[in-house]
């Protein structure tokens, strides 16, 4: 019993280790700025001039497209910056992030690329992709099929040294502050992606497909894809098919097809739809009544050219009407987008009539499946589907769900007597994972064989339950992750993780450590549990931290500290704790 004890404490979650698949996003792809500013949020800003120089650390980095740099900057090559920090450019917009950026100098800007956990990816996507979303079910769609896409198209970019960039190309990159709303559909639908065949499907999506979707091929007359075809979409209709008009000057049309290298005859006068596709959207265009006689055009060629040249909402679909008045061409049509894939609007509306986000990903994307990738990798394969098992308050996803639901009134038990040590309840449910493998786990948390555990949000990762049940620490190792889902539900972020870990561990009641172990001034636990490598200080960072939040409960009581998580540590308390030996050395 005491070593399946000591296992446990060393077995617990390690916040921020696990990133799993990772992908690098090119920003201010369109407007790279000339001139940046990186400054710390929270402790320092580390940066260095190559992969492997020297790191420097501050709180302020200015960098300069141009020879000399900035305060802080050489001026010399690339600039690899780490840290949380925020990011800010000349004009354009900024971001505050914990990943690592890569800067490059060409030809007087600035080029930055970030390297994110794919969830943390798809996370940014829907605040760029789905500000029309209001219903939880269309947001949790939206989140599988943004994380379907990164992971069938990861690379898009790679003879460019990254995967996406920050636009329309790709994805658009939404760079204001996550909701609340935005990171619950992506914590709840976590590796979940679209799959045909065993391969994640092509999940294009649309913004408004006007009440009928189109096929792939008339986008992209390659993607044949059986899952992509024309239906009506009456859920679109119901909520609104954006009927649009634009009325523009033969001249102005004629310098934008001329600005995208396209021939036109000497003197058109009209524009007519020669031809339609299964869709009844415009598929090619006939440019008329000129003395150099009548020319084709592509429908998709022609709207392109058309909006980069006068404006992206002009023709904001294809499918229209066209009427020729003088040396006007007035376009009357509805929707907006290509019409394939995902019809956001109609989304929108089937979460609103109750349907749920599996429902909506099934109309569609008709004869795709939702799984869930074990090993995160980038073809979206996996050897069995996950299952859903549920109780009152927890959820259960396993391959083995029959075997593996068990755990469920365990976890339910354990998540009342955490509430009734820590003093609140959570504030909705608790989904636990539990990997077939330890190879699944390890390959998809990327923690070691040691590590029995994992939480992200209200998502608790387990290692297979025979290897707890071995170990006899099924239930140790749920109190503590139960209560680090109620710990960081309050905790702010600049709360340091010394500081969670301590106090999950005091409330746990975790075996108290030597004081030998429990030597270890603060400022050396927290990079150690942000970057966790050896195990042996790993287990004296622990031992540490417990000992220090130990001491503090003593010092200034339970209630006292664990109203620290809301309203911030004291500056006196974090110098008092900083100053040399753990705070077991304090009153």
């Amino acid at each position: 019993m005491k070593k399946s004890r000591i296992f446990f404490v060393w077995c617990v979650l390690l916040p921020g280790a696990a990133r799993g698949q990772e992908v690098k996003v090119r920003l201010y792809t369109n407007r790279p700025p000339e001139a940046l500013v990186a400054r710390a949020v929270e402790g320092e800003l580390r940066w260095r001039a190559c992969a492997t120089c020297a790191e420097k650390a501050g709180h302020e980095l200015k960098m300069d497209g141009k020879a000399g740099g900035g305060a802080g900057d050489d001026g010399m090559g690339d600039i690899y910056v780490s840290g949380h920090y925020e990011l800010r450019g000349e004009n354009g917009p900024w971001l505050a992030m914990t990943d690592a950026a890569h800067i490059e100098r060409r030809a007087g800007h600035l080029l930055v690329t970030v390297t994110m956990p794919l969830e943390e990816y798809v996370t940014h996507v829907l605040m760029g992709e789905s500000g029309a979303f209001d219903n939880a079910e269309s947001q949790k769609a939206m989140a599988v099929v943004a994380r379907t896409y990164a992971t069938r198209f990861s690379g898009q970019h790679a003879k460019d040294g990254y995967d996406f960039c920050d636009t329309t190309h790709c994805q658009v990159f939404g760079w204001k502050g996550v909701t609340a709303a935005v990171r619950a559909a992506v914590e709840s639908t976590r590796g979940e992606i679209l799959s045909y065949e065993g391969k994640a499907a092509e999940a294009f999506y649309t913004q408004n497909c006007g009440g009928r979707s189109a096929a792939a091929q008339e986008a992209w007359p390659g993607v044949m894809e059986p899952y992509l075809t024309v239906h009506e979409d009456s859920y679109c209709a119901a909520h609104g098919a954006m009927l649009w008009e634009t009325t523009l000057r033969v001249e102005e049309i004629e310098r934008a097809l001329r600005a995208a290298a396209l021939q036109t005859p000497a003197g058109w006068q009209r524009v007519e739809i020669a031809e339609r596709a299964e869709s009844g959207r415009a598929l090619r265009l006939k440019l008329a009544g000129g003395a150099g006689g009548n020319a084709l055009v592509s429908g998709s060629t022609f709207r392109f050219a058309v909006n980069r040249e006068l404006g992206w909402n002009k023709i904001r679909s294809a499918l229209f009407e066209v009427r020729n008045a003088g040396a006007d061409v007035v376009f009357s049509g509805r929707g907006a987008g290509h019409g394939v894939g995902l019809c956001q609007a109609g989304a929108e509306e089937m979460g609103r009539e109750g349907k749920s986000y599996r429902e909506i990903l099934s109309f569609y994307y008709p004869g795709t499946k939702v799984m869930a990738t074990q090993a995160g990798n980038t073809g979206g394969t996996q050897s069995a589907a996950w299952q859903k098992r549920s109780s009152e308050r927890v959820e259960l996803l396993s391959t083995q769900a029959d075997g593996d639901a068990a755990i469920l009134p365990v976890a339910e038990r354990v998540l009342k007597q955490d509430e009734d040590a820590i003093g609140w309840k959570a504030n909705a449910g608790v989904q636990l994972r539990v990997y077939a493998t330890l190879d699944a786990y390890r390959n998809t948390t990327g923690q070691p064989g040691w590590v029995a555990a994992t939480t992200r949000g209200r998502t608790i990762r387990l290692q297979p339950l025979k290897e707890l049940e071995k170990r006899g620490i099924v239930e140790s190792t749920l109190r503590h992750e139960m209560l680090h889902v109620l710990v960081e539900e309050k905790a702010k972020a600049s709360i340091p993780l010394w500081f969670r870990e301590g106090l999950v561990l005091f409330l746990s009641k975790a075996s108290a450590p030597n004081a030998a172990a429990a030597e270890m001034p603060d400022k050396e636990i927290e990079p150690v549990l942000q970057a966790p490598k050896d195990r042996e200080q790993v287990q004296r960072a622990y031992a540490a931290a417990q000992s220090r939040v130990t001491a503090l409960v003593q010092q200034y009581g339970k209630e006292t500290v664990l109203g620290w998580l809301g309203s911030g540590i004291p500056g006196d308390v974090i110098r008092g704790g900083a100053s040399g030996g753990s705070a077991a050395t304090h009153g």
